[in-house]
């Protein structure tokens, strides 16, 4: 779903209304109650979503409209409990937290059987799909620039690949937190922060948004990006130069959630229904297009080797290590 480069921009409500009018053929009035959405999901995917939602609720207004990650968790911590939004999601596990820890979210137990790893016993957060990060090499100028194949984290550190790599800023984007979290939890924070010094060194662009890997390696604006796992399997898939490979010390990850923010006003009926429908196993298909399955029971997507292994990701959905670790980032980087 992201084969391109995106600018980093905000949909604006107006043109969102736009979008879903043109999808579904409906005209805006006064007596049509209005359900806004803000999301950390891609355009495109979007797009699915609007179109899911319009046909199931054509009695209802529903706007969605999208941020980078970094951008929404900030607007939603600005905003407080006077916000215009009614639902957030695809957010991550940490800044879903601490949305939570500032007492901005509505506990909801949505009917789906969901796996107890990534549930909220508290019931405020529910999960919604797992994504995980792995070099994405475009093959064509790894074999034009006569580079080996990168295998571990220790490997990126070769000056070799010094201009060739592509990493998202964990500032602003979940997939290069986890990224950074993974690595620290691997060395431990003080041999963690000098290899990340040390990576910088080859480092091309920290991009905002985490499809920013995919898009630049497709395109072979970069030669290797540090990205997720199913943007890269579904470029393979469409014959593009792009292979997956999963460090061997194992893979960072994280799963995104379905949120009821904590309005001055009680949810309506409507924002109820349509939180019900986001967390059936029906909407999971529709807004969780992961390849790791929260859900109970189901079968995961996408082609992973024999030895694929998780890395230990032990506070990733801690906002306070979050805000700690991303503080040291911005002072590395400069």
């Amino acid at each position: 779903m992201r084969k391109r480069l995106r600018k980093v921009f905000m949909v604006t409500i107006p043109s969102a209304i736009l979008s879903l009018c043109l999808l579904c053929g409906c005209s805006t009035n006064s007596d049509t109650e209005v359900i806004n959405i803000y999301s950390a999901n891609y355009e495109e995917q979007l797009v699915i979503q609007r179109a899911y939602l319009a046909e199931k609720f054509p009695e209802y207004e529903i706007n969605i409209t999208y941020m980078t990650s970094g951008d929404l968790a900030a607007k939603i911590m600005s905003e407080g409990r006077d916000t215009e939004a009614d639902i957030v999601m695809s957010l991550s596990s940490s800044y879903a937290n601490q949305i939570k820890n500032e007492d901005l979210l509505r506990q909801y137990t949505p009917s789906t059987p969901y796996k107890e790893e990534y549930s909220d016993p508290d019931g405020y957060i529910s999960p919604n799909g797992v994504w995980c990060g792995a070099f994405l090499i475009n093959t064509e100028e790894l074999a034009n620039n006569n580079l080996p194949e990168p295998k571990s984290y220790e490997d990126l550190l070769d000056p070799v690949y010094k201009g060739h790599i592509v990493m998202t800023n964990p500032s602003s984007s979940s997939t290069g937190y986890f990224f950074l979290l993974g690595v620290l939890n691997l060395y431990g924070e003080e041999k963690g922060w000098e290899y990340f010094a040390q990576l910088k060194e080859n480092i091309l662009l920290y991009g905002d948004s985490g499809s920013i890997p995919a898009a630049m390696v497709e395109k072979g604006e970069a030669v290797i990006g540090l990205g997720i796992e199913y943007e890269g399997m579904r470029l393979e898939e469409n014959g593009r130069p792009v292979k997956v490979v999963f460090p061997e010390e194992g893979a960072p990850y994280d799963y995104d959630t379905a949120l009821l923010i904590n309005r001055m006003d009680e949810p309506s009926e409507a924002v109820i229904e349509i939180m019900d429908a986001i967390t059936s196993i029906e909407g999971n298909e529709i807004f969780n297009d992961y390849n790791i399955s929260v859900l109970e029971d189901a079968k995961n997507r996408g082609n992973y080797p024999a030895d694929f292994k998780l890395l230990d990701m032990s506070g990733i959905t801690d906002s306070v290590i979050k805000i700690e670790y991303t503080d040291k980032w911005s002072n590395l980087i400069g």
